[in-house]
């Protein structure tokens, strides 16, 4: 048997690139003939890849496509002969990039037409979540299953940067947001909490947002001008932009709880993340939030930024809740090791 794995995009760093890579890596483990192809790759995994241009059909292969974004490979899965299988990570709605980016509200369109279009070309389709899963059933996709995001969780026991530690090492309490700076996930609302907490609780705090601040300019300009008139500095609200490996697990490392206000996720593996470093979280209850920390974290409903910087400082001066929290989430990295064995998916693609 031979899989092939195609993705639009083959990002460092990225959720979706990384989790090709870990199924391709144990199907060469388990001695099954394995192939990534890429449209395009960053230069420090494009050797894990076949350049699409320079792909040679193999009839006999089965076909994974890993969909998120519009791109020529919808067209070319639609004419594809052979087994095929689609892998959905979701699609941010169109309407949160409205205002922000013409570009990117259209090619969120484009990609929900895409996704349309190909309701009736695979033997099989996965949605990382059964919130994802249950959009490809309401689109009319057959033979729909769960099967998590697969997450290589040893590199998170790798080196950790001690300078970068020392950064973060004083009186301040770190509340840690990592993900993409866009507009679904809300770090305006993470700057409103932050404010209500150094301005009634505790001036010792600090928000520490991972991710790239590049991707949509006129956004991440947006909730820089809005700290700024919250008189929130550089020191109180620190982006860091895209963090190398050993930088990003030394935030992880020294992070005091971890806030989502995200509005919209199709799995969110940060929250993932956090629980495998025993930090706590406090979530609000949106998309595949509630399914993926399963039992793990705090869920909310209302966005009272008020309220949400309170429950921030119950979970950190709670030394029974904060234990209580790590837990819980050293039990949902059991259940996400069970859930997201490689295995069950290899007896699928054979059973095809």
């Amino acid at each position: 048997m031979t899989v092939e794995q195609f993705l639009p995009a083959f990002h460092y760093g990225d959720a979706i690139g990384n989790s090709a890579l870990a199924l391709h890596r144990f199907l060469l483990a388990s001695g099954v003939e394995s192939r990534l192809v890429a449209m395009t790759s960053d230069a420090g995994v494009s050797d894990q890849a076949v350049r699409f241009q320079d792909y040679r059909l193999d009839p006999g292969a089965i076909k994974i496509l890993h969909f998120a974004v519009a791109s020529q490979l919808t067209d070319y899965f639609l004419e594809l002969p052979g087994k095929k299988v689609m892998i959905y990570h979701n699609i941010t709605p169109a309407r949160f990039f409205a205002g922000f980016s013409d570009f990117l509200t259209g090619f969120t369109h484009a990609g929900r037409e895409h996704l349309r279009r190909l309701n009736n070309t695979f033997d099989l389709c996965l949605g990382d979540s059964t919130y994802n899963a249950n959009e490809l059933r309401e689109l009319g996709f057959a033979n729909v299953r769960v099967f998590p995001l697969l997450v290589d969780l040893g590199e998170y026991e790798a080196e950790t940067s001690s300078a970068y530690l020392k950064l973060l090492q004083n009186d301040r309490k770190n509340i840690l947001f990592t993900g993409r700076i866009m507009p679904n996930k809300r770090i305006e609302d993470l700057i409103k909490v932050v404010f209500f907490y150094k301005k009634y609780i505790s001036p010792a705090v600090r928000l520490i947002v991972v991710g790239n601040t590049r991707a949509l300019p006129k956004y991440f300009l947006a909730v820089q001008d809005l700290a700024a008139r919250f008189y929130l500095t550089a020191e109180d609200v620190f982006f860091t932009g895209h963090l190398p490996a050993d930088e990003f697990l030394a935030v992880y490392r020294h992070a005091d709880v971890f806030l989502s206000m995200s509005e919209h996720e199709g799995f969110c593996l940060p929250l993932l993340e956090s629980c495998f470093f025993r930090l706590p979280v406090l979530a609000f209850n949106a998309g595949a939030v509630a399914e993926t920390l399963d039992g793990a974290g705090m869920l909310f409903n209302e966005k009272n930024s008020a309220l949400v910087a309170g429950l921030v400082d119950q979970v950190l001066r709670n030394g029974p809740l904060y234990r209580q929290l790590q837990e819980k989430a050293d039990a949902r990295i059991q259940r996400y090791r069970l859930q997201a064995d490689p295995q069950r998916l290899l007896a699928w693609l054979r059973d095809m």
